[in-house]
């Protein structure tokens, strides 16, 4: 997937409902330790347990891999994630949260039974991904006659996609190092042309 395709995808992803708890999360922020930003230390999560944290970085690898700018994993996307859910959220959040993920683990591990969403390569597991948003947002379901756990599992699945996609733009390496960053503002220029200010980048904020 070429950069161009992979923001228009993340930006689209980002236009997924965001809740509550994961506004608050993404104003927050989280800054990465350095020795893990650093590939010093490996990072152990603090809220989710090592089953949970390994579905993350596969969703958050496969939403936004790394390309020739850093994709979810360099950003510490499923860092973020944690601290997140096990800091910011309530919890009463934090528990409808973990309930969802593990449907969703469950559902996922059922509809890829051969092996696993964990053990599928990168075009297959992105097929799926595709097809589950296809499931999710096809508009003749009717989500109030459905099981709590399958609407459970749809909720957790697009709470995960705009975290990971918050944590990406929000992160300082794409903050500082993909989009134009002006840390203290100067001239005001209303109408200038972007390609010359900033070599055509969008603005981080």
């Amino acid at each position: 997937m070429k950069r161009r395709e992979l923001l228009r995808y993340t930006a689209y992803l980002a236009g997924v409902a965001v809740t509550g708890p994961v506004a608050s999360a993404l104003l927050a922020g989280c800054k990465r330790d350095e020795a893990v930003a650093a590939g010093e230390a490996t990072y152990s999560p603090s809220f989710f347990n090592e089953d949970e944290y390994e579905y993350i970085s596969k969703l958050a690898d496969i939403i936004i891999p790394r390309t020739d700018t850093p994709g979810a994993l360099d950003v510490g996307a499923p860092e973020m994630v944690d601290k997140m859910v096990g800091e910011v959220y309530d919890e009463e959040s934090r528990d409808k949260f973990r309930d969802g993920l593990k449907e969703l683990m469950r559902k996922m591990d059922a509809d890829n039974a051969d092996a696993g969403f964990r053990q599928l390569d990168t075009d297959k597991a992105l097929v799926y991904l595709q097809d589950q948003d296809l499931h999710y947002k096809n508009p003749d379901t009717d989500w109030n006659t459905l099981p709590a756990t399958d609407v459970s599992a749809k909720d957790t699945y697009f709470d995960l996609k705009a975290q990971i996609v918050g944590a990406w733009f929000n992160s300082e390496p794409i903050g500082t190092e993909v989009l134009a960053y002006l840390p203290v503002p100067g001239e005001y220029i209303p109408c200038g042309d972007l390609q010359e200010l900033t070599g055509g980048k969008a603005w981080a904020i």
